[in-house]
């Protein structure tokens, strides 16, 4: 049912965790959030020579962490005692992701960089190499990381990963890459899209064998399978070749932007244990719905927002581990839905984010993925369709607001699509099926504070006497930050 009474601008609040906390020395560990995994115990020591302190040794499989909360010039390896070096003590920050961090000039050539020592990759075949980034620009082929053994062709053996690289027609974007003498020797993945400029973001990249997987806040954005093996351990010994924030390359660009929580591991980490480490604290409301029983979902964010299953709601298998299954219903009746126990818009104010996965069974006019409001005088909803096509409303004592695409952009096929919709610069509305937008327009007169205070946060019920939704949620993530599309598309890889 479309309600017509005053426009509507919806905002999003963000969401996280800090659950690295600062490790240190007397309490070595690989922090996992509390609230998604278990926190390591402090890594065991081995009795090193007489009169020198003991090593550890690698907790879960990992083998570097670099927290950055040092000063000088040491940068303090809370894994393995693998410290890097780096160049200029002013590029220290207190405003790293946790605590403190780099941040970095992005001069050319890198001028601020951490040179990295050997051993970090003996003995590392299956890996994982994850960390935190906020970029100033988005500059073509500057580094996150380059690490290799400095050799000429063939022996040369080298990896790296940077916001911005070339691997294909008109397919620049985040780019890693392991390298192995030749370039029919060079495993590539890349996800054709570039990250927001200063907003924390965090990368990812696992790989095993001839298989990589890059990952863009938890999020898997691209795979290469079958492709050349080069191990990292053939990398070794890295120095003095092998830094973050700097090119192999003398005409490459330094980072320019901040660093925090770099991490390698010597396995490959499932999905869920990366979504761990991209926690994302106050950025976004996240529900993945993997919890699989029980009638409450976890909010995997600061927000904590308490979650329940009513109306005969189930789990079921998701686009990404567990998802909610709602079986319908008809108007009028108590049906399957879900119930948000706070508000997850409150914070909001001029931008909003909200993205889902969703499958459906039918595609009922009116059913709706989410409703949030009080009563019919204040609220904020999206249906597959309404009859003619995917319908975005927003009502407020201020005024109306509708977007509607063309046509239904997403079938009852019982296939996994993506739907978002943005509110961002200037009241611009955009609605988005599976990466790509549908439709948009400008909202003048409705503001995501107009939501601040409405009561009901729903997914899958209407606040009218509208059908319940038949199909299934996943991934469902609420940000007070427009995003771009380039993260749209980025959470819309199949």
């Amino acid at each position: 049912m479309k309600w017509t009474m005053t426009l509507l601008t919806v905002g999003l609040a963000a969401c996280g965790d800090d659950h690295a906390g600062t490790a240190t020395d007397a309490a070595r560990v690989d922090a996992l959030t509390p609230a998604d995994g278990p926190v390591a115990d402090a890594a065991p020591t081995i009795d090193a020579a007489p009169g020198a302190p003991d090593a550890p040794l690698p907790v879960n499989g990992l083998v570097l962490r670099y927290d950055f909360e040092d000063t000088g010039t040491v940068v303090t390896d809370l894994a393995t005692g693998h410290h890097g070096t780096l160049t200029d003590p002013a590029a220290w920050s207190e405003f790293g992701r946790t605590g403190r961090g780099l941040a970095m000039s992005g001069a050319t050539p890198a001028t601020q960089y951490v040179s990295l020592p050997n051993g970090i990759l003996d003995g590392v075949d299956a890996f994982t190499i994850a960390a935190w980034v906020k970029l100033d620009a988005t500059v073509p082929w500057a580094r996150i990381y380059d690490i290799g053994n400095g050799l000429a062709d063939p022996a040369n053996r080298f990896m790296y990963l940077t916001p911005n690289g070339f691997s294909g027609p008109n397919a620049d974007g985040v780019h890693a890459a392991s390298y192995g003498g030749s370039a029919a020797n060079e495993a590539i993945v890349a996800s054709h899209s570039l990250l927001p400029n200063n907003v924390w973001k965090h990368v990812a990249v696992t790989g095993s064998g001839g298989t990589r997987t890059l990952y863009i806040d938890g999020y898997p954005v691209g795979t290469l399978t079958g492709g050349p093996t080069v191990a990292p351990h053939e990398m070794e010994p890295v120095s003095p070749n092998s830094w973050l924030g700097r090119s192999r390359f003398a005409s490459d660009p330094g980072l320019g932007g901040e660093l925090d929580d770099f991490r390698i591991y010597n396995r490959v980490l499932p999905q869920a244990e990366v979504a761990d480490l991209a926690w994302p604290k106050f950025d976004y409301a996240y529900w993945r719905f993997d919890d699989g029983s029980g009638t409450t979902a976890k909010d995997s964010s600061d927000y904590a927002i308490p979650t329940a299953l009513v109306g005969g709601a189930t789990w079921t298998t998701g686009r990404l581990g567990g998802a909610i299954d709602l079986a319908g219903g008809a108007a009028g009746a108590t049906g399957p839905h879900v119930v948000l126990g706070a508000n997850p818009i409150a914070n909001c104010t001029t931008s909003l984010t909200v993205a889902a996965w969703v499958k459906l069974r039918t595609l009922t006019p009116w059913s709706r993925v989410f409703d949030f409001g009080s009563g019919n005088t204040a609220f904020i909803y999206l249906a597959p369709t309404d009859g003619a096509g995917m319908h975005f409303a927003m009502v407020a004592p201020s005024g109306v607001f509708d977007l509607v695409s063309p046509t239904p952009p997403i079938a009852a096929d019982g296939a996994w699509h993506h739907v978002a919709v943005t509110v961002g610069e200037g009241g611009v509305v955009t609605l988005y099926a599976d990466g790509a937008s549908v439709a948009s327009a400008t909202s003048a007169a409705v503001h995501p504070l107009d939501f601040n205070g409405v009561t009901d946060s729903w997914l899958g019920r209407s606040r009218f006497p509208d059908p319940y939704l038949d199909g299934s949620i996943d991934e469902l993530r609420i940000s007070c930050r427009a995003f771009t599309a380039d993260e749209i598309a980025d959470l819309s890889r199949r």
